[in-house]
């Protein structure tokens, strides 16, 4: 993202990019605030459920006359400019969408500055540059009814999103960090320590010894995602071993073979075989 905002023509891309149209109908947690009865509802809906959409948090605080949203990164990174006033944007479209109202936060600062004609232009308020990413509304504008208000749609998506929430608790360690990371390297055939460790923002030493704390080892976690992943592929898709070796990152056929038999002790034909 910090890459993103400096391709940026202008400041007013980050406004663009957070408040197009249709942006709900592709994440069913956004979509779920839509169908909160007010800001408030709608807020505290995305806190919870934030960490399905990427890895920030919102964390809410009230007080007698204000609500207060604090951004914050999963792994204790500073965001950049161009993503807080993207993820303020957002939210404040949000609100004036389901309301009909043009909400104005009554506070904003991000701890990266960011341009503040723009964002002074859409949130119409200054942003501070304080060590905080922060958007403050008045308590009263967080209970204007929502005309997007839908209870019944919210009871169908929340359960679902109950359970995936309680699924990335229950699997919060580094190594799945690092098994997340190698799903998305490994189609497009990378698969090196060195690779891994630059998504995750930290150096190939930090990666192993974080690792290593846990019991395990970067080549561990590769196997284990591959092995996962080949068993998915064969159980579940009709591809060829050819086509599941290239998605696994193996330049080679036999060398997809013989680690499959290594994991299972059985060929991917067998095990394609097998399944009910």
């Amino acid at each position: 993202m910090e890459a993103v905002g400096g391709m940026c023509p202008d400041e007013e891309t980050a406004f663009e990019l957070a408040t197009c149209e249709g942006l709900e109908q592709f994440s069913p947690p956004i979509f779920a605030a839509f169908c909160s009865p007010d800001g408030r509802t709608c807020v505290e809906r995305l806190a919870r459920y934030k960490k399905l959409i990427g890895p920030l948090s919102f964390s809410v605080s009230e007080e007698a006359d204000t609500l207060t949203v604090e951004m914050l990164d999963d792994a204790g990174r500073v965001i950049p400019g161009f993503l807080a006033m993207c993820e303020a944007a957002f939210l404040v479209n949000i609100l004036r969408r389901a309301t009909k109202e043009q909400i104005t936060p009554v506070h904003a600062s991000t701890e990266k500055a960011f341009a503040d004609d723009a964002a002074m232009a859409f949130l119409g308020c200054a942003v501070e540059h304080e060590p905080r990413n922060v958007l403050a509304f008045s308590a009263s504008d967080m209970r204007i009814p929502f005309v997007t208000r839908n209870d019944a749609m919210w009871g169908y998506f929340e359960p679902e999103m109950a359970r995936r929430r309680a699924e990335l608790d229950a699997d919060a360690t580094f190594s799945a960090r690092v098994r997340s990371t190698l799903t998305e390297m490994l189609p497009a055939g990378a698969s090196d320590a060195e690779e891994a460790a630059r998504k995750l923002g930290m150096s190939r030493r930090t990666m192993q010894r974080r690792l290593a704390d846990e019991g395990t080892t970067f080549q561990a976690q590769l196997n284990h995602t591959r092995e996962l992943l080949a068993k998915h592929y064969l159980g579940n898709t009709e591809m060829r071993t050819d086509e599941i070796a290239y998605l696994l990152g193996y330049i080679e056929r036999n060398s997809f073979l013989r680690a499959f038999s290594a994991w299972t002790g059985t060929s991917p034909s067998e095990y394609r075989a097998s399944r009910p």
